[in-house]
């Protein structure tokens, strides 16, 4: 996208981000969350989003891809041993329905993803238990390993598939290129 800070970009009129946050808190309470607000995390280099009230965290380590930034956001959930969700920063479509399934679905799961036609885990939507991944990803960087397809090999039948219908995987499109955003959203200059 050339440098632009993907979840400010606009779908009707609003920032990616601010939908995200709206789709979050809103799914939250289809599961029946006790009335607060979910916690959310920045994680990596955030400074180009304006979020007051959310927390941030570098990754760690740097320099090693979603693979740092994932260890850095679980090490802050481990001591409540909480699982979290990590959302792409990307997904304008995101609904409240299959934010809530990812939420509430196979609880016991080290982690839950959707896959896709070709196999492969979607790792940026997805739920993860901080006790059982930390270990893995470890492991995983003391090899030389920084890709989230390896962790979710390394994690065998720990990871559970999110199945999801065909108009679940639209609502996970992103926007990768100017090209995108102008087919979607004719008002956002591409």
């Amino acid at each position: 996208m050339g440098g632009v800070a993907k979840a400010n970009l606009l779908v009707g009129g609003r920032p990616i981000l601010e939908r995200t946050v709206e789709t979050c808190r809103a799914a939250a309470r289809v599961v029946g969350g006790d009335g607060a607000a979910p916690q959310l995390w920045l994680v990596g280099n955030s400074e180009a989003y304006p979020a007051p009230g959310w927390l941030r965290v570098a990754d760690d380590p740097a320099g090693v891809g979603p693979m740092g930034g994932l260890r850095a956001f679980l090490r802050q959930l481990l001591p409540e041993r909480q699982p979290g969700l990590v959302l792409a920063g990307d997904l304008p479509f995101l609904s409240v329905e299959l934010l809530a399934r990812l939420f509430s679905e196979s609880p016991g799961a080290a982690a839950l993803a959707p896959r896709d036609e070709q196999g492969r885990w979607q790792p940026l939507f997805a739920r993860y238990s901080p006790a059982a991944l930390l270990p893995e990803i470890d492991a995983a960087l003391l090899s030389g390993r920084t890709s989230l397809q390896h962790l979710f090999l390394r994690l065998q039948a720990r990871a559970v598939q999110l199945a999801l219908s065909e108009v679940e995987w639209a609502s996970l499109r992103d926007w990768d290129r100017p090209s995108d955003v102008a087919a979607e959203c004719p008002e956002t200059p591409g």
